[in-house]
C-alpha cells in the first residue's frame, strides 16, 4: 500500500483532512463490526465485561496504530491487515485512561465540585501529553510525570494547544452523542454510539501522531518510515514478485516463472505467488511444469484445509491437461467427497476414476467407490458402470463396514437394469 504524503499548510488548514482520516472504507467497516460486537457487552456478569474489554482493546489497537504510523509519516488510513499494534499497546492506553478516570472520581467524591472541575480541566490540558509520552516510552511513571508534561509542551509550543483543543472537543462530542443516542433509542443506540466513539478515538490519536511527525526534530524522535507491510506473504515475496513482473513485461514468462519457482524450493510461498506462477506457465504453454507444480500445490492446499481452493485448481488443470491425476489417495478421497457435497458429480467421478487400480490398498477405497457409484447412477445415468465398480468392491472388501450398503445399492441397480434391458451406461 502506498503511503499518502503529509499535507502541507497550517494546523487549521490540515484539520479537515486529519478528521477525515478514519473515513476510509476499510476502517469504517472495522468500526461497524466492532460496534455490533459491543452489543455482546450487555450479556450478564463477567461475560459482558469480557466483551466490553475486547471492544476497547481493539479500539485502542487501531488508535495506537494510527498514532505510531502517522508519527512515522505514514498518512494512509489503515486496514485490518495493517494492524501491528499489540494488545499490550492497547492495554497500556486503556490503563492510562482508567488511572486518570480513577483520580477524577476520587477528587469528585472527596473534594467537591470545584476541585472536580479543576481536575477535569487538568485532564483536558495534559491528557494528550500523557498519551504521547506513554506511546513513546511505554512507562507509566513518565507518562504521569508533570515535569515530563511541561517539558513536552515546552518543546511543542503552540502546536500542542491546538492538539489539546481537538482532543477535548472530540472527546466531549463523542461522550455527548453516545449519551444522546442511548437516551433516545435505548439499547440499539449503543451501536451508532460505539461507532462514533471509535471514530473519535482514532481521529484523536491520528492528530497526536501528526504533531509528533511535524515536530520530530525538536523532540529528538526517529521518524524513519514505518516498516512497510508486505503485499504478499513477506518482503522476500514482494521483491521476487516485482522482479518476476519485470521479466514477464519483457516477454520472458519462462524466466519469470523460474524466478518464482525458487520460492517454492525454499520456505514455500503464499497462494497469490502460486497463482501467478500458474499464469506464467499457462502463458508459456508449459503443461509439464504446470502439472508437476499443481500436484504439489493441490496437496499443500488439502493439507492446510483449503479443500475448495484445491478442488478449483484441480478442475482448472484437468481441463487443460487430459489425464491429469493426483498422487495421494487420501487427498483424492477428500476431494471426491467435497465435489460430491458441492453437487459436482462429473468432477467427483473424474477424480475417482481408476482409484481401485491405482490405490488398491488404500483404506479410503470403499468410500470412494461407493460415492462414485452413487453419482454414476443417480446423477449421470451410468448404472452399468456403477454396478461393475460395486461388484469389484464386494469381491475385494466383502467384510468392510460399507459392504452391506454396497450390496443393497448393487441389488437395487441390478433390478433397475433387469427391468430395462436396453438401457446402457452413458
Amino acid at each position: 500500500m502506498a503511503n499518502k504524503s503529509p499535507v502541507a499548510g497550517s494546523f487549521i488548514e490540515r484539520l479537515p483532512g486529519m478528521l477525515a482520516y478514519p473515513a476510509s472504507k476499510g476502517m469504517l467497516a472495522m468500526f461497524a463490526g466492532l460496534a455490533l460486537f459491543r452489543l455482546l457487552s450487555n450479556l450478564p456478569n463477567i461475560l459482558g465485561l469480557v466483551f466490553e474489554l475486547g471492544f476497547w482493546i481493539m479500539g485502542f489497537k487501531m488508535a495506537v496504530e494510527a498514532l505510531t504510523n502517522t508519527a512515522h509519516g505514514r498518512y494512509e488510513a489503515l486496514h485490518g491487515e495493517d494492524m501491528l499494534a499489540t494488545d499490550g499497546d492497547a492495554i497500556e492506553q486503556m490503563v492510562l485512561g482508567v488511572l486518570v478516570g480513577l483520580v477524577v472520581t476520587l477528587v469528585a467524591v472527596y473534594l467537591g465540585l470545584l476541585a472536580t472541575a479543576g481536575a477535569l480541566l487538568a485532564v483536558f490540558l495534559f491528557m494528550p501529553a500523557a498519551v504521547i509520552l506513554l506511546a513513546i516510552n511505554h512507562h507509566y511513571l513518565n507518562a504521569l510525570n508533570p515535569l515530563a508534561w511541561f517539558e513536552l509542551i515546552g518543546r511543542l509550543g503552540g502546536a500542542y494547544f491546538g492538539v489539546v483543543l481537538v482532543f477535548a472537543i472530540l472527546g466531549l462530542l463523542s461522550e455527548v452523542l453516545q449519551w444522546g443516542l442511548v437516551a433516545a433509542f435505548g439499547g440499539p443506540g449503543q451501536v451508532p454510539g460505539s461507532f462514533i466513539a471509535l471514530y473519535a478515538l482514532v481521529a484523536s490519536y491520528h492528530v497526536l501522531g501528526d504533531v509528533l511527525y511535524r515536530n520530530h526534530e525538536v523532540l529528538g524522535l526517529d521518524v524513519a518510515p514505518a516498516v512497510a507491510r508486505a503485499t504478499y506473504g513477506n518482503p522476500i515475496e514482494d521483491e521476487t514478485m516485482a522482479r518476476a513482473e519485470e521479466l514477464a513485461g519483457q516477454g520472458k514468462p519462462s524466466a519469470a516463472a523460474e524466478l518464482l519457482a525458487g520460492l517454492f524450493r525454499g520456505r514455500g510461498a503464499s497462494d497469490p505467488v502460486h497463482d501467478r506462477y500458474r499464469e506464467l506457465l499457462i502463458a508459456e504453454g508449459d503443461i509439464d511444469r504446470l502439472a508437476a507444480h499443481d500436484r504439489e500445490y493441490i496437496s499443500s492446499l488439502v493439507v492446510t484445509d483449503k479443500e475448495k481452493r484445491a478442488l478449483a485448481v484441480y478442475a482448472d488443470t484437468a481441463e487443460r491437461i487430459p489425464g491429469f491425476r493426483l498422487d495421494l489417495p487420501e487427498q483424492v478421497a477428500r476431494l471426491v467427497a467435497l465435489a460430491a457435497r458441492l453437487g459436482q458429480a462429473q468432477r467427483a467421478v473424474a477424480l475417482a476414476q481408476d482409484f481401485e487400480s491405482r490405490f488398491p490398498d488404500s483404506p479410503e477405497l470403499p468410500q470412494v467407490v461407493v460415492t462414485a457409484a452413487t453419482l454414476l447412477s443417480e446423477r449421470l445415468g451410468r448404472d452399468e458402470e456403477a454396478c461393475a465398480r460395486l461388484r469389484a468392491l464386494l469381491q475385494t472388501h466383502a467384510q468392510h463396514p460399507l459392504a452391506g450398503p454396497a450390496r443393497t445399492q448393487l441389488a437395487a441397480l441390478e433390478q433397475v437394469l433387469a427391468a430395462s434391458p436396453g438401457r446402457q451406461g452413458g
